[in-house]
């Protein structure tokens, strides 16, 4: 169970319960009005309205984050500073809003700051559970171009690491919006090949960066009639140092969105989080097999080295190094 789980819940509990409350501030405002207050006329029902509005935003808000499988313990903290705030404000009405407030406007005000209670403590509990991803990723626009990077420190030599990250056939294996990848032509700079994604759509890439045992980078060929997504340009890089004992690997993306500012503006705010959540789902794919090849490099090693100090010990020809990667 991911370290987000608990929150998750109580932030789409939270978002359900605020909605309600919201829509019916809204539907039935002069209703809610004459139940509440003791004179309901006048600015009240327009006051509960634009509560209702500001519910309903702020149930979108939670909607949002309790669907995103990485949402942080800052962002987690802010709803719970919100429903506490929340809770004083219902604190203050209820003592001091007995001349203003029925006594069912009362209780109401005291039912809502129950449920508000309940989910500020689930979801408190929730953020001390979060930790957060080892593969560290971040996304963000810069004069139009939107900016995605991640970086994962694996325990793996930076020779190993290189080999699985131009492995092009086995990319699909580790990368969830892709099924499939083959090369198409070529080697290093100039190579071209052909992802598919989830679907059946396809594109083309090519390779115009390659620095052996360090980096590689594609363009792809957005350009062409059949691409399938709305971004008018595309170019990734990868790249691998060594770090310590092991290495350190990154990813970066850049995407200029095609259209208006209106479609711009959308496809950004969507591509935000599925490109955090590719990248970091992808580093931690690679992580593990990097560091499952390196251990199995290590294991045939050991055996390399019994058979020369055991006499007539042998290292079996079935163990090869595609078998340790296995």
């Amino acid at each position: 169970m991911s370290t987000t789980t608990v929150s998750r819940r109580f932030l789409a509990l939270n978002a359900a319960f605020s909605a309600l409350v919201g829509l019916e501030l809204i539907i039935f405002a002069a209703d809610v009005a004459q139940m509440m207050f003791m004179d309901p006329t006048g600015w009240k029902p327009l006051a509960l309205r634009l509560l209702g509005v500001g519910l309903l935003i702020f149930a979108l808000d939670l909607v949002l984050m309790a669907s995103n499988r990485f949402v942080t313990k800052a962002q987690v903290m802010l709803v719970v500073y919100a429903d506490i705030g929340w809770l004083l404000a219902s604190g203050v009405l209820a003592f001091l809003g007995w001349q203003f407030f029925t006594e069912i406007g009362i209780i109401a005000i005291d039912v809502v700051a129950a449920f508000v209670a309940v989910f500020a403590i689930g979801q408190y509990v929730g953020a001390r559970r979060i930790l957060a991803p080892v593969s560290r990723a971040s996304v963000h626009l810069e004069g139009g171009v939107l900016i995605a990077r991640v970086e994962r420190a694996v325990d793996a030599p930076a020779e190993r690491v290189w080999e699985v990250m131009t492995d092009h056939p086995g990319y699909a294996d580790v990368a969830s919006n892709l099924s499939r990848v083959e090369v198409l032509s070529g080697d290093g700079i100039g190579m071209k090949r052909r992802c598919f994604g989830p679907k059946g759509e396809s594109w083309t890439e090519t390779c115009d960066l390659f620095e052996e045992g360090r980096s590689f980078g594609f363009k792809i060929h957005t350009d062409a009639p059949d691409y399938p997504y709305p971004i008018s340009d595309l170019q990734g890089r990868w790249s691998v140092e060594p770090q310590g004992s092991g290495s350190l690997f990154s990813i970066n993306i850049e995407a200029v969105p095609k259209g208006g500012l209106l479609s711009r503006t959308l496809f950004t705010f969507v591509a935000k989080r599925q490109f955090k959540s590719v990248l970091i789902d992808l580093a931690d794919a690679w992580a593990q097999r990097m560091e499952r090849d390196a251990g199995g490099e290590q294991v045939i090693e050991g055996h390399r080295e019994s058979a020369l100090v055991e006499p007539g010990a042998r290292l079996h020809p079935s163990h090869t190094l595609s078998d340790a990667r296995s």
